[in-house]
């Protein structure tokens, strides 16, 4: 009776704060034998987001009396979810170590936390995990190890894995996964994305054309990685094409969209086509938008376009110190160091903040 009505109010809960209250009055009144099977109703139940919130994920993982998969499982899923993947990696390597056995959303959530930080060594050994404990052919598995070994850039690999998936009838998942066309969408996203960061535009094109010869739908994070890959390679012409057809697939693009669009035209030199597009956009522009055009013109040395661009970036986000280094930079890159001086100093004096930037090549093992 008291399990039951103790599920009922995490079940009712309305915030994470009151979710909380109840899983302490558990811990309180000593239910500990309860409290494995309340697990799943809690963490559920702790759903909103905050440093303070994983924290607490983390600590109620901790005081369990006895390893539970489905515990550490979400533990690891949720630190993902809100890119704490340093955290998930370890949370999955204690659960590994404990002699807990992975299941295949553990394992999926870790080479996702892998391919975002680029912890080569780690998703090779999970790898090996997935072929050890026969989850080769769960295909949410191969879609998360096609999406690491583009990360990583082994292209090989991946398209090994990723073909694979296309041609297995996986029929014990269909339940989980919507079906063959959502699995592919999924897969040959992350393998367009995989080409175009490491450079190979020509080969994320033809996955591109390909998956369209398929009659599988891109979706706006299709249209992302795609856009990317143009970026990456400087083929401005085909890259603002490609953007133009969203409309045609029932697309609008987003500001990001819109963002990857204008570095693809303002690292051309066509600063002014960049921002006659951002003038034309159907929303408001957020910061990266601007901000790619403030980069651009700090390649070019466009003070008129970069003084505009700045002006709009620091309205936008006032507290970062980017844009001013930036303007600074191509103050000081045509003479103009007064200018340059004083927003440095007014960097300084207003204790302004540098966003941080993320690298590629960070690995989880150490940071460059």
């Amino acid at each position: 009776m008291q399990l039951a009505r103790l599920a009922s109010l995490l079940d009712k809960s309305l915030t994470t704060d009151q979710a909380m209250q109840i899983h302490c009055q558990i811990v309180v009144n000593r239910l500990n034998d309860l409290e494995p099977l309340l697990i799943r109703q809690t963490l559920n139940s702790v759903a909103r987001y905050s440093p303070r919130t994983a924290h607490y994920v983390k600590a109620i993982l901790r005081r369990m009396q006895k390893s539970d998969v489905f515990a550490t499982s979400f533990t690891i899923r949720y630190l993902c979810q809100h890119g704490q993947f340093r955290e998930a990696l370890s949370v999955y390597e204690q659960m590994h170590s404990s002699g807990l056995f992975p299941n295949t959303f553990a394992m999926s959530s870790a080479l996702k936390a892998c391919a975002r930080i680029l912890c080569k060594i780690g998703g090779l050994m999970i790898h090996g995990q997935v072929q050890k404990c026969g989850f080769c052919k769960v295909v949410f598995v191969q879609t998360a190890l096609v999406d690491f070994y583009s990360k990583i850039g082994d292209m090989m690999i991946a398209r090994k894995v990723f073909d694979e998936i296309t041609g297995k009838n996986v029929v014990s998942w269909n339940s989980i996964l919507a079906g063959l066309q959502k699995r592919d969408l999924v897969a040959y996203t992350a393998m367009i994305l995989g080409y175009g960061i490491n450079g190979r535009g020509k080969e994320a094109i033809e996955l591109f054309e390909e998956m369209m010869d398929a009659d599988i739908i891109p979706n706006l994070v299709t249209f992302m990685c795609i856009l990317t890959a143009y970026n990456h390679v400087g083929l401005v012409e085909e890259g603002y094409r490609c953007f133009m057809s969203m409309q045609r697939h029932g697309l609008l693009p987003s500001q990001d969209h819109y963002a990857i669009v204008v570095d693809l035209l303002g690292r051309a030199g066509r600063l002014e086509e960049a921002h006659e597009l951002i003038k034309k956009m159907p929303m408001q522009p957020h910061a990266g938008v601007w901000g790619a055009l403030l980069l651009a013109c700090s390649l070019h040395n466009n003070v008129e376009l970069a003084e505009f661009a700045w002006k709009n970036c620091c309205e936008l986000e006032p507290d970062s110190s980017g844009y001013h280094s930036l303007l600074a930079n191509i103050y000081a890159s045509v003479g103009r160091w007064d200018d340059a001086k004083r927003l440095r100093r007014a960097v300084e004096e207003k204790g302004l903040v540098k966003i941080p930037g993320s690298s590629w090549t960070e690995c989880f093992e150490s940071q460059q």
